[in-house]
């Protein structure tokens, strides 16, 4: 698996320092799990017994699970602790949360597993992470991640929800994540939470206003406001116009649209909104926040126009202040591309672990496994002139070389990430035509284990 390496010194930092400094009292089990790491990072497609090799080291990781002196906390702790000493690097930093269901309705002999959609008969687990991601789209690590089964004794309750406060419901991760992914973060840092549609949840945005915490999410619901227009959306309509921004749209591969580039026109105005009806004993107040409307009114024919409207704990005084949130709104999507990499890439919806607790620890590990394919893919393309020894061992990297070059001995000095990263890409089915773009995450990993394959048969020197 390449490795991240200090750009001051150029010194290695293997996937296992994400996991050197677990509070485990025990250092063979640190050492074990650091182990484990390593071993599921070279392949991570395959099941942990494939990855893991020897009998003797799927016993030992299977053990690492069943552990009680492991657990997802110290686990996620180590790695949750470089990834800040990554973000003291840069001035603002994006959360980002997001909640991806877990189907594991294959597994009927694992207790515990609860509904994960609307069917009584699913089974499966529920994860909420909080990404650290940089305002250029490079993910810096795991803050934090929640992993619970649902009660099937309260599936088919929706329509009470509006009866319990927010602590007593499921949409509590939002805060909860919020608390966990921000404890400890040096002052220095600008942390702003972002989340999408489903983060619209008053109490949310009330507990950020009261602790002063940074806070950007899309609207789901037209509120009331305390305003002449009375609701949010008539509120924000009246707006002036404060200009305009273009945006690049990727392409969408389920129906064949292609890239384009779409014009937006910004609105933003200061909102007061209101307090959802009162529950019993609650007494809420009314929270300022400022209101950034993005709307595409122009868009070719047959396609649906793009509109956002965002709501920030933030000032939002000039364009500038309002397109700067746009972008980093559209950075959200990198706990997508994380997630779709941990369910697809690391396949953890295929582990056969036999219990919860087995399941959740593994996730953990290979969660962190994903952020490093992750990170790989989108470090890439923010730095592609860097030596590509930011992330390769110079063995990987010749091996890369020999490939691409046959016949040819490797230079001295490592070639561009950019070119690393295209041959590594190649080794996974990319073409690499102009046509293409960049290199996504899904060949990116096969590339991996075809390289961790085939460097024990290709000459190096």
């Amino acid at each position: 698996m390449p490795r991240l390496r200090t750009q001051e010194t150029g010194a290695d930092m293997p996937i296992s320092d994400e996991f050197a400094s677990a509070d485990i009292n025990d250092r063979r089990l640190v050492k074990r799990l650091c182990h484990t790491a390593e071993q599921l990072a070279e392949q991570p497609e395959k099941s942990i017994s494939a990855a893991c090799g020897s009998w003797s080291d799927v016993k030992a990781a299977y053990a690492l699970f069943d552990n009680a002196r492991v657990n997802c906390e110290n686990m996620l702790g180590s790695h949750r602790e470089r990834t800040i000493e990554r973000m003291k690097a840069h001035d603002i930093v994006l959360v980002v949360q997001d909640t991806t269901s877990l189907d594991f309705n294959t597994h009927r002999k694992t207790d515990g597993l609860g509904p994960v959609n609307d069917s009584v008969n699913s089974r499966g687990l529920l994860a909420h992470t909080a990404l650290a991601v940089a305002t250029t789209g490079v993910p810096l690590g795991v803050l934090s991640m929640d992993i619970w089964s649902r009660d099937l004794a309260e599936h088919g309750k929706r329509g009470q929800r509006k009866e319990k406060a927010t602590c007593d419901k499921e949409s509590n991760k939002w805060p909860n994540a919020m608390d966990k992914s921000l404890k400890g973060m040096p002052d220095d840092i600008m942390a702003v939470t972002v989340c999408d549609r489903e983060s619209d949840v008053f109490d949310f945005a009330a507990k950020a206003v009261a602790e002063s915490r940074h806070l950007l999410f899309r609207v789901a619901q037209n509120r009331g406001v305390e305003s002449e227009y009375k609701m949010l959306f008539d509120h924000v309509n009246q707006a002036s116009t404060q200009g305009h921004c273009a945006v690049e749209v990727p392409r969408k591969s389920g129906n064949n649209q292609p890239p384009r580039q779409a014009r937006l026109t910004i609105r933003a105005c200061p909102v007061t909104i209101k307090p959802p009806l009162k529950r019993a004993g609650e007494h809420l107040p009314s929270i300022t926040l400022y209101a950034v409307d993005a709307r595409e009114e122009d868009a070719p024919a047959g396609i649906e126009p793009l509109h956002w409207l965002l709501l920030t704990t933030l000032p939002v005084e000039t364009l500038q202040d309002a397109v700067e949130k746009i972008g980093w709104y559209r950075q959200r999507w990198k706990i997508e591309r994380f997630h779709y990499i941990l369910k697809s890439g690391c396949r953890i919806e295929d582990m056969q672990l036999g219990t919860i607790e087995r399941l959740k620890k593994a996730i953990i590990l290979y969660a962190v496994v994903a952020w490093r394919l992750a990170w790989i893919t989108y470090q890439a393309r923010e730095t592609p002139e860097m030596p590509c020894s930011v992330i390769f061992s110079q063995e990987e990297w010749r091996a890369l070389w020999r490939r691409e070059h046959p016949g040819k001995r490797p230079p001295a000095q490592p070639p561009s990430l950019r070119d690393a990263v295209l041959w590594l890409a190649k080794l996974g089915g990319f073409l690499g035509r102009k046509s293409d773009g960049n290199p996504g995450v899904k060949v990116l990993w096969s590339g991996l284990h075809n390289l961790n394959v085939g460097m024990q048969f290709l000459d190096i020197t």
